[in-house]
C-alpha cells in the first residue's frame, strides 16, 4: 500500500499549482479527486452531474491556486469547500435545492450515513469501516452540521436556520469536525 500524503506535500502540490505547474496539478488531482467526486455525488445524486461538477471545481482549484493561504487551512478542506459550494451551486439551478432541503428538514433523529463518500470512492470494505468510525467518532454536534453540509448540500445559513444555532457556531463545529476527519481519513486518500 503507498504511503498516505501528508499535509505538507499536499501544500507544496498546491503552492507549485498557484505556480502553474501541470505536473503538480495532476498529483493533486490524482490524490483528491476521488474524495471530492465522492461528496459531490452525494450532494448531487448524479454521476453524470457530478462528473461535470468535479470538472468545474478542479478548473476553479487551478484558477484559484494562487489565493490559496496555508495559514487559513489545508488543502483537503480548501479544495473540499470548492467543490462543495460548486455542487450546491449546481443543485440550486436544477431547483432540487428546495425538495433536498425539505427532506433534510423532515430527518428527526440525527443518524449516521451509511456510507458518507458515496459506493464510487468506497470500494474496499476497510475503507468503508474506515470512514464510518471516523464520522461516528465525531461529536453529535460536529457530525450532524457536517452531514447536512456536504451530504445534503445544505448552505451554512440554512443549518444554523434547521438546528436554531448561530451561523458562527455551525461554521466553528463544521471546521472543527472537516479537522478531526482529516486524521483518520488520511490513509483513505492514498486509495484513490
Amino acid at each position: 500500500m503507498a504511503r498516505p500524503p501528508t499535509v505538507s506535500e499536499e501544500t507544496d502540490l498546491l503552492l507549485r499549482v498557484a505556480q502553474r505547474d501541470e505536473a503538480a496539478f495532476a498529483a493533486l488531482y490524482d490524490r483528491l479527486a476521488p474524495l471530492l467526486f465522492g461528496l459531490v455525488l452525494r450532494i448531487l445524486r448524479s454521476k453524470v452531474e457530478a462528473e461535470d461538477v468535479l470538472q468545474e471545481a478542479f478548473w476553479q482549484i487551478w484558477e484559484h491556486a494562487p489565493s490559496y493561504r496555508p495559514d487559513l487551512g489545508t488543502p483537503f478542506c480548501w479544495t473540499v469547500t470548492l467543490a462543495r459550494h460548486k455542487a450546491i451551486d449546481r443543485l440550486r439551478s436544477n431547483h432540487r435545492h428546495r425538495d433536498r432541503m425539505a427532506e433534510a428538514q423532515a430527518e428527526a433523529a440525527p443518524e449516521l450515513v451509511d456510507d458518507p463518500l458515496g459506493p464510487s470512492l468506497l470500494a474496499s470494505a476497510e475503507v468503508r469501516q474506515a470512514v464510518r468510525l471516523a464520522v461516528g467518532g465525531l461529536p453529535l454536534n460536529q457530525r450532524r452540521p457536517i452531514e447536512l453540509a456536504f451530504f445534503d448540500g445544505l448552505t451554512q445559513q440554512e443549518i444554523a436556520d434547521g438546528l436554531g444555532l448561530p451561523l458562527g457556531t455551525v461554521k466553528a463545529r463544521i471546521r472543527r469536525g472537516l479537522l478531526k476527519l482529516q486524521i483518520p481519513l488520511n490513509p483513505m486518500r492514498a486509495h484513490g
